[in-house]
């Protein structure tokens, strides 16, 4: 008669306590449950694809090398892993502002290819267009986080404050400032008022 206890998949918090202890199937575990939704985040945040591969594997460097720091939140390190995703990708942005800056001032011939058909997938899949793209590409890393977490993937505010690591009150004022701010940017979808088509 089979053993159960071992058919069943591990959880989440089991794997990263392997993870603690150098166990590398863990780690291939955990990549391989949360490497889409990963990939689709940073395919969202980034420009081209290979910038989001690179996001990506950014996001999974950080689960191996801060893995006795993880947060897991309900039984997951998903939300864990998207503000990391959220992190890497702004830097990355930064980083790549800056390169292009430079690159500016050097004459130069060719094109660039345009993978706006896989980042269009990738919005499609999460449901988000392209001005809200743009306005979460504004946000600092920070306000992008909480974002990402509490509005993108309907986390509470208090799941995100463990995963951000930072006091839920902390949480409820950058999301609150933010959706102040991009209320003015983001018109169409502003909360209609009650009775306003009557």
């Amino acid at each position: 008669m089979p053993d159960y206890a071992e058919l069943r998949a591990p959880e989440d918090g089991e794997l990263l306590f392997r993870l603690s202890k150098g166990d590398e199937p863990a780690y291939r575990m955990l990549h391989d449950r949360h490497q889409a939704p990963v990939f689709r985040l940073s395919l969202v945040l980034m420009r081209t694809s290979w910038d989001a591969e690179e996001v990506a594997a950014t996001a999974f460097f950080e689960l191996w090398r801060k893995r006795d720091k993880v947060r897991v939140v309900d039984g997951s390190v998903l939300p864990w892993l998207l503000a990391t995703t959220s992190y890497a990708a702004k830097n990355s942005l930064r980083s790549r502002r800056r390169y292009h800056r430079l690159l500016s001032r050097i004459p130069h011939d060719g094109n660039v290819p345009d993978h706006a058909d896989e980042v269009g997938r990738a919005m499609d899949m999460l449901k988000i267009s392209e001005q809200v793209r743009d306005a979460l590409r504004e946000l600092n890393s920070r306000d992008s986080g909480v974002v990402v977490l509490c509005i993108i993937h309907e986390l509470p505010t208090a799941e995100a404050a463990i995963v951000l690591g930072i006091p839920e009150g902390t949480v409820k004022s950058r999301l609150s400032r933010v959706k102040a701010r991009l209320r003015g940017t983001l018109n169409e979808y502003a909360p209609r008022a009650e009775g306003a088509n009557a």
